[in-house]
C-alpha cells in the first residue's frame, strides 16, 4: 500500500505538470503544439489511433495526447515519406477505428501524397491528416544549431535548405474530394478537428493544415 500510494502520486504530480503545460499553451499564437496534441486528446474518440511522423515534435505528441489501449499509437521506421502509406494501411485493416496522420510539413512533403489521396478516396479509406506546420525542416535547422554552434548559419541567420515555401494543402485535399481546412487559430482548433473528424466518418479523407510555432 505505500508503494502503491507513492507511485500513484507521482503519477499525479506529472499529470498535474501536464496539465499546466497544456494551460499555458492553449491560447498561444501560432498555435503551439503542445495544445495541438491536447486539443487531439480531447476531441478524437478512445479508439482513435494515431500515426506518428511529426519528428521534432515526437517528445510533446507522446506526453500530451490520450492514447491508453493497445495498438493506438504507431510510428514509421527509418526516414520521412512512410506515414500516409502506413495510415492507409492501418485504416485497412481498422475500418472502424478513426486513424489520424500526425505529420510534419516537411514529412507531409516526402510522402506520396497525391498517390496516397488517390488511393483513400478509390478504396474508401478516409483518414485524417493533420499537419504540424511549422514551415521548415526543423530537424535540419536544428543539425545546423548542433553541429555548427557559432557557424554562419547562426551568425547571419541563414539556414539553407530548412525553409519550406509549401502549396495550399487545403486545395491539394480539394482536388481528391477530400476535406481541407487551414487553422491558424488556437480558440478554433478543437472545432477544426471536430470538422476533420466529421468528414472521415462521411467517408472523406481531411487535411487539417494547423501552423504551429
Amino acid at each position: 500500500e505505500e508503494r502503491r500510494a507513492r507511485l500513484a502520486a507521482a503519477h499525479e504530480k506529472i499529470h498535474e505538470q501536464r496539465r499546466g503545460l497544456q494551460a499555458e499553451a492553449r491560447h498561444k499564437t501560432p498555435i503551439d503544439p503542445v495544445w495541438l496534441c491536447a486539443a487531439l486528446g480531447e476531441v478524437m474518440p478512445d479508439n482513435a489511433i494515431y500515426l506518428d511522423e511529426v519528428t521534432t515534435h515526437t517528445p510533446l505528441l507522446r506526453q500530451h495526447i490520450k492514447w491508453n489501449a493497445p495498438q493506438s499509437l504507431f510510428t514509421r521506421q527509418g526516414g520521412l515519406g512512410q506515414g500516409l502509406g502506413l495510415s492507409l494501411g492501418i485504416k485497412l485493416a481498422k475500418r472502424d477505428n478513426p486513424v489520424v496522420s500526425l505529420i510534419g510539413d516537411g514529412g507531409f512533403l516526402y510522402n506520396p501524397v497525391l498517390g496516397s489521396l488517390g488511393a483513400a478516396r478509390d478504396f474508401d479509406l478516409p483518414i485524417l491528416m493533420v499537419i504540424f506546420n511549422n514551415k521548415k525542416y526543423a530537424a535540419m535547422q536544428g543539425m545546423h544549431l548542433k553541429m555548427y554552434p557559432d557557424g554562419t548559419a547562426v551568425e547571419t541567420d541563414t539556414f539553407h535548405g530548412t525553409h519550406i515555401h509549401s502549396p495550399d494543402f487545403t486545395k491539394v485535399a480539394e482536388a481528391f474530394g477530400a476535406y481541407g481546412e487551414q487553422v491558424t487559430d488556437p480558440d478554433a482548433l478543437e472545432d477544426a478537428l471536430r470538422r476533420g473528424l466529421e468528414a472521415t466518418q462521411s467517408g472523406r479523407a481531411a487535411i487539417l493544415d494547423v501552423i504551429v510555432g
